[in-house]
């Protein structure tokens, strides 16, 4: 009779408990703040090509959530009209790209450090700020007696100089398929002192074109002194691809109707040939059959 009780008052409690907890959850979801990241980065491709890509997203909790058709007003040192790069919109990914206009050919050219300042439309205090240092970058080849090696140089601008950046972290190795293939046995290298880093090439056999041309690459990724930076150089260290002419014009499965493989033909024909043989056979059968039934004397 207690056990009974006992198991009533828990069915009574499971209600209960399970509102609690539902409301438990409820209150901790609203208390979860949403927050809006703003992301500058700084990129300089090749030293000659110089961007900044704007990141704008909805943090809530774990879950990040691009902001679209947002628009900023990007700066140079100062968020004053002369100073503007551009105004830029998100797109459906968050992002918006705004170039170096020639119009600030000579703030950028004036000092070795620069900051960029990013405003949200209708706000005066900025929503991002990232400064950055000066730099080039310079990648070439060593070509040995029995081995090849490539050769980056990173420099910065310092007291009206050009000198060596040390400690300066990089991927150096062949474009592929937008990604870099390391051409020595690590995935990063660093500068030295010299502001060089050196790294053995050990990707004989990798296909090029069909002149044999690859393409190496040493790329800064998000550097706090110098954001992104990225060289390449073409050279002829590859494999030469050579084409055996147009693929359309021989028997291959991309190729046209009248173009199809022999022993894909055998086989479709195959197929029909059996499915429409086997009907005509069944056919002859039932009027072979018909025939036996109508000719048979009846006893």
């Amino acid at each position: 009779m207690k056990k009974l009780k006992k198991n009533k008052f828990l069915l009574l409690l499971l209600p209960l408990l399970a509102t609690w907890t539902a409301n438990n959850v409820a209150a901790q979801e609203d208390s979860v703040v949403s927050k809006e990241l703003v992301k500058l980065k700084y990129f300089n491709d090749n030293n000659s090509v110089q961007f900044l890509m704007l990141e704008h997203s909805l943090k809530t909790g774990k879950k990040i959530e691009p902001l679209k058709n947002k628009v900023f007003q990007i700066y140079l040192d100062s968020n004053k009209a002369e100073d503007l790069i551009a105004k830029v919109t998100t797109d459906n990914t968050g992002k918006a790209k705004a170039f170096l206009p020639p119009s600030l050919k000579a703030t950028w050219e004036a000092n070795a450090v620069h900051k960029f300042i990013a405003v949200a439309e209708g706000q005066e205090e900025p929503a991002m700020e990232v400064e950055i240092t000066k730099a080039k970058i310079k990648i070439d080849t060593v070509a040995g007696s029995e081995s090849k090696s490539v050769a980056v140089e990173v420099m910065k601008f310092e007291n009206g100089e050009w000198v060596p950046a040390p400690d300066v972290e990089m991927k150096i190795g062949i474009g592929r398929h937008g990604g870099i293939l390391s051409a020595g046995d690590e995935e990063i290298y660093t500068t030295d002192s010299s502001g060089i880093a050196t790294v053995e090439f050990k990707k004989d056999s990798l296909p090029g074109d069909a002149k044999g041309n690859i393409i190496l690459v040493a790329k800064v990724e998000d550097n706090d002194l110098f954001g992104n930076m990225l060289v390449e150089k073409t050279v002829s260290w590859g494999v030469a691809v050579k084409s055996d002419g147009n693929f359309f014009d021989k028997r291959s499965l991309w190729s046209t109707r009248i173009r199809t493989p022999w022993w894909l033909l055998v086989m479709a024909y195959s197929i029909v040939i059996g499915v429409w043989g086997t009907i005509f056979y069944l056919v002859f059968q039932i009027v072979k059959i018909k025939k036996l039934g109508t000719s048979t004397p009846v006893s």
